[in-house]
């Protein structure tokens, strides 16, 4: 064959090959696993939203869906703290933005303190209608003294709390405020502002009115004696236990079922039916309503009651940080699950202090998992491995 024509073939056959390797490597191999980009969604896609929302990159909801909208939002940040402008949520990105939103939360949670002048004092709310004096100052979870204590009395007068106006203002306080501002049709963020303290005086009032002054009696040579009021016994304080749920009869491990997500629960259920959780590390036990299912179950608490049991579960505090617990299907069976009690998002039941919903993770197959839920998803994943070894002393393989 002519050399020359052996020499074209040649270079075709170079380039043809270069072209179908620049066709088969994917753009995504770029990325590592740590990085969110725009096409990515799930958990962690929305907490870093939800962070950017609250520092001001981000408008509207977090819908866990990583578009144009958080990519330019990512931009913003990056241009703004002098990183590399790519809007590639990165390690350096990512933990930046989770530093910068958590400084804001704990300055919004515990602000500045500015001097209180020496004002004329509070009238005490049990000798007057009024419980604030005027002062409207904002009243926010963590906060302590009498003006706290005031806002409790007017809670507990109105029916919205229990128990007694310690001054200190605590999850129970912040769920009675809420309870307050949903049914005076306010802001519903557990913190008393100047229209909540002053709905809630107003309230109380109707309930405590100001007594009149009462007039001196015409003086009476034989004045009948008023007879004393049979004594009562006053109602014990509620405790903190009695505002969560009571004990179950908890299953041996033995009785745990080792049940595929896919396989074995996601085709038994149904939504809006019920799972029974049982966290074995504090021994509590809470109800979910089931909102949705996908890779994993979304529920949310049926009650305000099941909210606070589970938020005591988790420490006092809301938390992507999953547990390991048992679950009961709808149908009896018990199985292992992972949940965290981090509201998000939307959910259907209003009364239940839950703003949003949560997840419930089943066991799924790694390789799935690492495909399609590589961060958050293998977490849970993890976890539900870790816990079935501990429990029953198995491994899981698959």
């Amino acid at each position: 064959m002519n050399p020359k024509r052996l020499m074209i073939r040649f270079l075709c056959w170079i380039c043809l090959g270069v072209l179908l390797c620049a066709q088969t490597v994917p753009a995504a191999l770029a990325y590592g696993a740590d990085t969110l980009y725009n096409g990515c969604s799930g958990p962690e896609v929305r907490e870093m939203q939800e962070d950017l929302i609250l520092l001001g990159f981000l408008k509207g909801k977090a819908d866990g869906i990583f578009g144009n909208k958080t990519e330019k939002a990512v931009r913003d940040f990056q241009k703004k703290y002098r990183l590399h402008v790519d809007g590639l949520a990165g390690p350096q990105t990512r933990k930046l933005i989770k530093e910068k939103a958590d400084a804001k939360r704990q300055q919004e949670s515990h602000p500045t303190p500015t001097p209180t002048p020496a004002p004329t004092q509070t009238p005490s709310p049990t000798k007057s209608g009024t419980l604030f004096g005027g002062n409207y100052a904002t009243i926010r979870y963590g906060d302590t003294g009498d003006r706290v204590a005031a806002l409790q009395e007017g809670l507990i007068k109105t029916g919205y709390l229990k128990g007694k106006a310690d001054g200190n203002f605590g999850k129970n306080t912040r769920t009675a405020v809420k309870s307050f501002q949903r049914a005076q049709k306010l802001t519903v963020d557990g913190v008393a502002g100047k229209k909540t303290l002053k709905a809630l005086e107003k309230a109380y009032a109707k309930v405590n009115p100001t007594p009149s002054p009462t007039p001196s009696p015409t003086p009476s040579p034989t004045p009948s004696p008023t007879p004393a009021p049979a004594p009562t016994s006053a109602p014990e304080p509620a405790t903190e236990d009695d505002d969560l749920n009571g004990p179950i009869d908890v299953p041996p491990v033995t009785a745990l079922q080792l049940l595929h997500w896919f396989n074995d629960v996601k085709p038994s259920l149904s939504n809006r039916q019920r799972l029974l959780i049982y966290d074995p590390e504090s021994g509590l036990n809470w109800t979910l309503q089931i909102l949705s299912r996908g890779r994993h179950c979304d529920a949310e608490p049926l009650t305000a009651k099941d909210t606070r049991t589970m938020i005591k579960a988790f420490g006092g505090v809301n938390t992507w940080t999953p547990k390991a617990v048992y679950v009961r299907l709808p149908d009896g069976r018990w199985t292992i699950g992972s949940t965290h009690d981090m509201p998000h998002m939307s959910g259907n039941i209003s009364s239940n202090n839950f703003n949003g919903h949560l997840c419930v993770h089943f066991l799924r197959n790694m390789d799935e998992t690492k495909k399609n839920d590589p961060n958050y998803g293998v977490t849970n994943q993890k976890n539900i491995r870790t816990y079935w070894k501990k429990w029953t002393g198995q491994d899981i393989t698959i």
